[in-house]
């Protein structure tokens, strides 16, 4: 049974998918132009801090997770698959899997689009830029992924997702011990911020993937394991 099908129409036929992609999308490229417009020696870093990692990558992965969900928790997403026959496990982490890839190449694309529309003087070679922003983009989606199918695996709709959100916010813009644990603290060290205790970047690449790994892997063990009804009549 090809269970990645009904999970990728899922996305593509959701018009609040494609909002949350154009719009997002939209913001952060405005705000590359925006800061290529003003002149600055480090357009680039400004846009990627300011815009793509404050402001529109969580709430852009966010978006993309939902519709993956249908709006639900991730156990009630695959329901109807499992009453057709597949395990609950192999839905939950087929349907994992492709939040998580789906939102890594919408970061990694995104992150290299604004890095080349920002470009300033004093930034790297923009070639390089590219590459280097694409990765870091690439990654943190695939980490805010893994949050928010971690959140997602809490109540009927996974409400927790927006209580995780919420929480990144507001500790992952200090450099306590608690930053290190949300994907907004080492995103930003990554694209010129400062790291939580000032951890190399090596670290905040670790934390980055052990986030995405971690989220996802606890988000497909509990879904698994929920309890599994047949549809009341």
């Amino acid at each position: 049974m090809n269970l990645a099908g009904p999970v990728l129409l899922r996305v593509t036929r959701s018009k609040w998918a494609w909002l949350a992609l154009l719009g997002w999308s939209s913001v952060a490229v405005g705000g590359a132009l925006w800061n290529r417009w003003r002149g600055g020696a480090h357009g680039a870093d400004h846009a990627l801090v300011d815009w793509f990692a404050d402001l529109c990558l969580p709430f852009l992965v966010l978006g993309l997770v939902t519709r993956v969900l249908g709006g639900k928790s991730l156990a009630r997403s695959g329901v109807a698959t499992v009453l057709l026959g597949a395990s609950p496990g192999r839905v939950a982490r087929v349907t994992a899997t492709t939040s998580v890839i789906l939102s890594s190449a919408t970061g990694g694309v995104l992150a290299a689009l604004v890095a080349v529309l920002a470009h300033g003087g004093s930034d790297p070679p923009v070639g390089r830029d590219l590459i280097v922003s694409g990765g870091i983009g690439a990654l943190a989606a695939a980490a805010y992924a893994g949050l928010f199918l971690f959140g997602a695996s809490f109540g009927a709709r996974g409400f927790a997702r927006s209580v995780l959100l919420i929480a990144d916010w507001i500790v992952g813009s200090g450099r306590g011990t608690a930053a290190m644990f949300t994907p907004r603290a080492h995103l930003r060290a990554l694209l010129g911020g400062v790291a939580p205790h000032d951890v190399p970047p090596r670290a905040s690449y670790a934390w980055l993937l052990g986030i995405a790994v971690v989220g996802g892997v606890l988000a497909v063990f509990r879904a698994s394991r929920a309890e599994w009804k047949l549809p009341k009549r």
